[in-house]
């Protein structure tokens, strides 16, 4: 599985269970804080350590790493927003672990370091930070943050105001959405999770190798192309044709054992200058369409379509077949204003992959709209009746029983013309494998982001499908 994703909220009340069972509060925040100093130790063995406490459960995980810290023979300075004696409760035992002095928060500010445990507020934080706490978060620096960076939502993972930008945070039991969302995921730097006793259950993962790696498709002795599916791409006309091809090559690539791309008449002679595995089969309208889903597993529809009523009368056409359905692109922004007319007719295997534009136009809201972007795509999933992969550097994939994950396996460099219908093929060449739908998206989304990361600068889309075997074959390798 990858790492459970769980809110602020869901950890408090993990917490409370823990602790309403019999075990003791300040065990778990001794196992948390020094899983902070080891964790920081680890990373950032040189240096002076400036910890900065809060006066509750952060602020008791920071005095513990400050003990600890201390032991491991770091030089330690500790500041805090309240006096000693004002402490209470667990953060007050917390306190008495730290034999050394703890100077007012505003000490901090001048005071040489060179780097910085924030243990202020975790991301339960629901106000900005002002004062000293703001001037520090401002100051810059080398920052290890716990839980979550102070100033930071740790719910809609968004910055309250000034806020800390950390080179490494250290969480425990599970991410929170603000490390795997933007913009928060910006500011946490290398995210660690810290395993103390506090078992948590969710229906929100990160994506993982170790989600997918059992559903993967896998070749037997005696296996022949027609078991490996086959893949229909709907092209578009004679001046947009690259989408389609892009898609096709990508579903291809990705081990579907036939592609064709499905052409209008008048786009045939420029597919066919293009092609050469990929078969081509020309098609005239929704009912040449009908025909040729019957021997279809899969069918993407959208990239370069056009924003017409042939588009809408294809996507009508493939949600009667058997064949699963890839909306994408033009296949989602041609319902604007009708989205019941393609929420009623879609099935919970077929899936729609729009971009923070085409979601707007197909659901009426934006994906910050609500509690952050899982919650929207949970949301936008319910409503459509199928799976949903949420577009952006912090792709979120929902299916409409309510599980989520979401994809951190990216690079900046996948932000280029084409590379959506990359994605688009390469989800739907494992779906025509007979991944599910869900489990092919998030392995889709890995290999996509996997392949970027492999070209890195310069990259164009038409790179993406030429790294596709070497990391095939290396999850592979790790698979068997």
């Amino acid at each position: 599985m990858g790492r459970p994703i769980i809110t602020p909220q869901e950890m408090t009340a993990a917490e409370q269970a823990v602790f309403a069972a019999g075990t003791d509060s300040f065990d778990v925040m001794s196992r948390a804080g020094s899983a902070v100093a080891e964790f920081l130790h680890a990373r950032w063995p040189e240096g002076k350590v400036q910890v900065l406490c809060g006066p509750g459960g952060n602020g008791g995980d920071g005095f513990v790493a400050a003990a600890r810290l201390s032991k491991l023979w770091r030089e330690v300075d500790v500041y805090c927003t309240h006096d000693k004696a004002s402490l209470t409760g667990d953060a007050a035992k917390a306190a008495a672990m730290w034999d050394g002095e703890i100077h007012p928060l505003e000490a901090a500010i001048e005071a040489p370091h060179a780097i910085v445990l924030d243990a202020l507020f975790g991301g339960g934080l629901s106000r900005p930070l002002d004062g000293v706490a703001a001037a520090l978060a401002e100051r810059g620096g080398r920052v290890v943050s716990i839980d979550v960076p102070s100033g930071i939502d740790g719910l809609t993972a968004r910055p309250l105001g000034p806020c800390f930008r950390a080179e490494g945070t250290i969480t425990f039991a599970g991410l929170r959405p603000a490390h795997v969302l933007q913009p928060a995921s910006a500011y946490c730097g290398l995210v660690a999770t810290a395993d103390i006793g506090v078992p948590v259950q969710t229906l929100t993962v990160e994506n993982s190798p170790l989600l997918w790696g059992p559903l993967m498709p896998r070749l037997g002795p005696g296996v022949y192309k027609h078991a490996r599916g086959h893949l229909k791409v709907v092209s578009g006309p004679a001046s947009a044709t690259g989408a389609a091809r892009l898609a096709a090559m990508a579903g291809l690539r990705i081990g579907a054992g036939l592609v064709t791309v499905l052409s209008p008449p008048g786009a045939v002679t420029v597919n066919a200058s293009h092609l050469t595995a990929i078969m081509l089969q020309p098609i005239n309208d929704a009912v040449d369409l009908e025909t040729a889903a019957k021997s279809a597993n899969v069918v993407i529809v959208g990239p370069a379509a056009g924003v017409t009523p042939a588009t809408r009368a294809n996507v009508e056409t493939i949600l009667k077949s058997r064949a699963r359905a890839v909306l994408d692109a033009d296949a989602l922004t041609v319902f604007e204003g009708s989205n019941s007319a393609l929420f009623k007719r879609l099935r919970p295997d077929d899936i729609i992959t729009p971009h923070a534009g085409e979601f707007h136009r197909l659901f009426g809201y934006a994906q910050d709209s609500g509690v952050n972007k899982i919650e929207t795509a949970r949301r936008a999933a319910k409503e459509a009746g199928c799976v949903v992969l949420l577009k952006g550097a912090d792709t979120v994939i929902a299916a409409p029983d309510g599980r989520a994950i979401v994809n951190t396996h990216a690079t900046p460099w996948l932000a280029t013309a084409g590379s959506g219908d990359v994605l688009a093929g390469l989800l739907a060449g494992l779906m025509s494998q007979g991944m599910p739908t869900l489990e092919a998206a998030a392995m889709a989304a890995w290999v996509h982001g996997e392949a970027g990361r492999r070209v890195g600068a310069g990259l164009i889309s038409e790179d993406l499908p030429h790294h596709v075997p070497g990391i095939l074959s290396a999850l592979h390798g790790e698979m068997a």
